[in-house]
């Protein structure tokens, strides 16, 4: 192979940051690549992800269709809902033409992926980036907390919400800001870089699915996957590692206190009994499922406004970083992957040059965030109704619900919109918009060309 033509560091090796690595050598993109990953290996905090076929195809063209459905579990065509915040749950909309969900238990998945890295990249771990600066010589020097240093030709923040990559990048936008003496502006763009509390308190783990059997053999949630509705609250189950463990999240919302600050701790441990009061109205079967639970992990649900742009010169944002959203489309893992896998293609062609590279990144910023954030806009707006919050149950308070108080046409109609919620998943691939991208930067470089470079 000749001379690479540049240098990605890769900031966060997450689910993104990896598909982002893969993506580069599938494409055979002729780079140098540098991982730097915060924590001391590979770990992810979490339990169960998804992915929708858009995802699915797109792992299958990186050769990782064999191996990750060792690991995986298929959805039927789709999930069962029940209310079920009352003494006897309802089923509604059983019947829906949901495409197939494909779940893993997430440190599976994220080994596999980290398996294949190419022997080539260069892996650092325990190396947390407190801010990077574009220098003279065109690179960028990136600074970590350990004091140390290093430069990189293009840098691309795959680090979570939190993102380091993103806060430097928006500090950097908002300073020309105020340079240029717009004020509204700078703090404007430091508001939108900072994530927003949702209300939203999620106790996310996995048990073992004998747990349960043990308790019920025939309980729905070892073989489907279920969402229980209630009031302000959500269970979401469903079956992972080939069946051996359920993935449980269990929500509760207050819209009361969506956009007020949660705390500097939005991860950490947690037990049943910190949540269970919440949840004692759900019907038999719930409870039951509840008593398998022992230890999760308490998430405040945070998200990113709409940036107005996921790149700046030569550095990029993918995943959570870009567009943290809710997990009420079960998209943030799959849209973190399609961000790196048209990335990547965008990166390898073959007219990208250090000297362009800025230009290119725009085709990947006019691509990649229309998408993921109406993926996000419509995960957001899913809350409302999964936690009954929806036009016409605004009012409705938890213990009228408990009651038996919303008729069935109701839920219906709220399983009716969350099907179509859902629509977008069955249509365009990650194929058409890799080839929109594609179209897209070869339109940016012939307007580079022709505006001659500097």
């Amino acid at each position: 192979m000749s001379e690479a033509k540049f240098k990605v560091a890769i900031v966060g090796a997450g689910i993104g940051g990896l598909v982002f690595a893969l993506s580069l050598h599938r494409f055979n993109a002729n780079v140098d690549v540098d991982i730097y990953e915060a924590a001391a290996e590979f770990t992810e905090v979490g339990a169960g992800v998804g992915v929708w076929p858009r995802a699915w195809e797109l792992l299958k063209d990186l050769g990782l269709a064999d191996e990750l459905a060792a690991v995986s579990e298929k959805a039927p065509g789709s999930w069962l809902y029940r209310k079920a915040d009352q003494r006897e749950g309802i089923p509604f909309n059983e019947v829906n033409d949901r495409v197939a969900f494909t779940t893993f238990y997430r440190a599976e998945f994220q080994s596999v992926l980290a398996k294949h890295l190419p022997a080539g990249y260069n892996i650092y771990f325990s190396k947390r980036l407190t801010s990077y600066a574009e220098i003279e010589s065109g690179k960028i020097r990136l600074e970590f907390k350990d004091k140390s240093s290093a430069t990189c030709d293009v840098l691309v923040g795959c680090d979570g919400i939190k993102s380091a990559v993103r806060n430097a990048m928006f500090r950097h936008l908002a300073a020309i800001a105020t340079a240029n003496g717009d004020d509204a502006a700078a703090a404007d763009l430091t508001e939108k870089a900072t994530p927003q509390w949702t209300g939203v308190l999620a106790y996310r783990g996995v048990f073992p699915a004998k747990a349960l059997r043990e308790v019920r053999a025939d309980h729905v949630a070892l073989e489907r996957p279920l969402l229980s509705f209630g009031k302000h609250k959500l269970v979401a189950t469903y079956p992972v590692s080939q069946g051996r463990l359920i993935n449980f999240a269990a929500y509760v919302s207050n819209t009361s206190l969506e956009g007020t600050s949660y705390g500097p701790v939005w991860v950490r441990k947690s037990s049943k009994d910190e949540f269970a009061s919440d949840f004692s109205m759900f019907e038999v079967q719930m409870k039951e499922l509840l008593e398998c639970v022992d230890t999760v992990n308490l998430w405040a649900i945070h998200v990113l406004p709409p940036l107005p742009t996921y790149v700046s010169g030569r550095v990029a944002i993918l995943g959570d970083a870009a567009h943290a959203m809710t997990p009420f489309q079960g998209s943030g893992a799959g849209q973190g992957a399609e961000d790196g896998y048209i990335l990547a293609a965008i990166l390898s062609h073959p007219a990208v040059t250090a000297r362009n590279v800025e230009n290119a990144l725009k085709a990947y910023d006019a691509v990649r965030r229309p998408i993921s954030q109406e993926v996000s806009r419509i995960s957001w707006k899913n809350l409302r109704l999964y936690a009954l919050q929806t036009t016409g149950l605004e009012k409705l308070s938890e213990e009228a619900s408990a009651s038996g108080a919303v008729p069935v046409s109701k839920l219906e109609e709220v399983g009716r919109e969350l099907c179509a919620a859902f629509e977008w998943v069955k249509f365009a691939t990650f194929a058409q918009d890799r080839d929109t991208a594609l179209e897209m930067l070869e339109k940016e470089l012939l307007q580079a060309d022709g505006g001659g470079h500097h």
